[in-house]
């Protein structure tokens, strides 16, 4: 599977408008709406160790590809972290994504229609799913992940955007995602869909430093489409200097999970601001999770694991 195929949802994609940024974020925190922490849910299969693809294996991008200088990079005692784009690769068996797409088709009663990037979605899927929750604190699958990328990662500590479903149908309603970066360093998004299953929704980006975005609706050679129409195909994207989107479905329906991990070697530089989560979850849903994000910490990889839930990932553990 190739990330830098070019496809027929360049031209949707530029199409797209922007997210809100600047004042706009601010607005729109006044006015978000917190995720919702219970729901009436049917039982879930329990998630096994198992379900884990060991060898997954795929292509990665560095940030120097995209544009940006060596000394632009965080370091930790001469380690880089270098990686922009990777994948897709499977990083569940069939066994493990079909659970998976169970559970995340069940919570789709507690999703929400948001105006700020995706359409329909549910945040803080893990404070709903045990499956999701126990998944994404599982040390095989933090370091299969860890080592494809190259850093350690963990959970983010914000809770509330740790992991997020999209659901995208073309039923009278636009499943697509504006043009935005994220505030979350390191996503994973999981095809819990295939091409099969829907039309349009291509994910795309633009192959750029973030300075560079010439904006929606512009021609640029720099924009991509990222190969992932297999079912199952994760795909790494360092989504806080990446610009991205993804096309309205059209027809048929498209489901993805969105995990944030977390590097505690970096904590410093996160790229998480106030607003932008606000601008999402709302204020006061924000507060608590920031704070915690920002007491201070002796060892990055303990106490911050802590505040995950997660089991400690170290470098020396990705050797």
């Amino acid at each position: 599977m190739s990330t830098t195929s070019k496809g027929s949802g360049r031209a949707g994609a530029l199409a797209l408008p922007q997210a809100p940024d600047g004042f706009r974020k601010v607005l729109k925190a006044l006015h978000a709406r917190a995720p919702l922490r219970s729901a009436r849910l049917p039982a879930e299969p329990p998630w096994r160790s198992r379900f884990v693809s060991t060898g997954a294996a795929g292509p990665v991008t560095s940030l120097q590809e995209f544009g940006y200088r060596e000394e632009e990079l965080w370091h930790w005692k001469g380690r880089a972290d270098a990686a922009a784009l990777a994948g897709p690769w499977r990083v569940l068996t069939d066994e493990g994504l079909d659970c998976l797409a169970t559970v995340c088709g069940q919570l789709e009663v507690a999703a929400q229609d948001a105006g700020f990037t995706a359409t329909r979605r549910l945040r803080a899927a893990d404070l709903l799913s045990p499956f999701i929750a126990r998944m994404i604190r599982d040390r095989d699958f933090l370091l299969v992940c860890s080592r494809l990328v190259g850093i350690p990662l963990i959970p983010h500590p914000l809770r509330l955007p740790t992991a997020q479903i999209n659901y995208g149908e073309g039923r009278g309603r636009q499943g697509g995602v504006r043009w935005h970066r994220d505030g979350m360093d390191y996503v994973f998004t999981i095809q819990l869909s295939g091409y099969e299953d829907y039309e349009g929704g291509r994910f795309t980006y633009f192959r750029g430093r973030a300075d560079e975005f010439p904006g929606p609706g512009r021609e640029d050679s720099r924009f991509r489409e990222a190969d992932c129409g297999e079912r199952g195909a994760t795909l790494f994207l360092h989504g806080s200097r990446i610009f991205h989107a993804v096309t309205p479905v059209t027809k048929g329906r498209r489901v993805t999970l969105v995990i944030s991990l977390f590097c505690p070697y970096f904590a410093r530089q996160d790229s998480n601001t106030f607003w932008h989560l606000a601008a999402d979850d709302g204020i006061a849903a924000t507060v608590p999770g920031w704070l915690r994000l920002k007491w201070p910490v002796r060892n990055p990889a303990v106490d911050y694991g802590l505040r995950a839930g997660s089991p400690v990932i170290t470098w020396d553990d990705l050797r």
